[in-house]
């Protein structure tokens, strides 16, 4: 996490979530949450081949572009999350919520469900987002809120302060 900027990254269109393809990193509800939002999925984690073909076919139903990297180095990694809209998750029962402590490191929106862990790594519209597993309306606003270049910087800041709160070294 050493090649954090400060800056805002660059909004490329897309959003990451982190985990292999299954029910419980809630991987087909991200996509159900994108459709008509013309963002783009990126997986990172990949999964088992039927389940990403399974995957592919649901993406290509609710027309929503989707890219997988099974497996990426460290420095590809954040800079793939540098430049997201969004690091987001619909995972089941998530025990911490690590995924929105790499999201704040890097700086990109957290947009989590509010269940589990992520409340313990996630402030709602303090340093991301805690939404309703089945609210599309509640995350098409939070992908808006995620392109506002202030809401960026306030949720970085916080993001990075949660980080140090927690005693959690990037």
């Amino acid at each position: 996490w050493t090649t954090m900027k400060e800056e805002d990254g660059t909004d490329s269109g897309y959003v990451v979530t982190i985990g292999r393809a299954s029910w419980v990193k809630g991987t087909w509800e991200c996509i159900d949450m994108l459709a008509g939002s013309k963002l783009k999925l990126v997986l990172v984690g990949g999964g088992e081949t039927t389940d990403l073909e399974r995957l592919r076919k649901h993406a290509e139903t609710n027309q929503v572009e989707l890219e997988i990297a099974p497996r990426l180095g460290h420095s590809e990694l954040v800079e793939l999350m540098i430049s997201a809209r969004a690091i987001i998750s619909l995972a089941h029962g998530e025990p911490f919520g690590l995924t929105p402590v790499e999201a704040h490191a890097v700086g990109t929106p957290a947009l989590m469900v509010n269940e589990g862990g992520f409340r313990t790594t996630v402030e709602d519209r303090i340093s991301g987002r805690l939404l309703p597993r089945d609210d599309k309306n509640a995350w098409t606003q939070a992908f808006e809120e995620a392109a506002d270049p202030e809401n960026r910087t306030k949720w970085r800041i916080a993001g990075r302060e949660k980080i140090e709160q927690l005693g959690l070294d990037s």
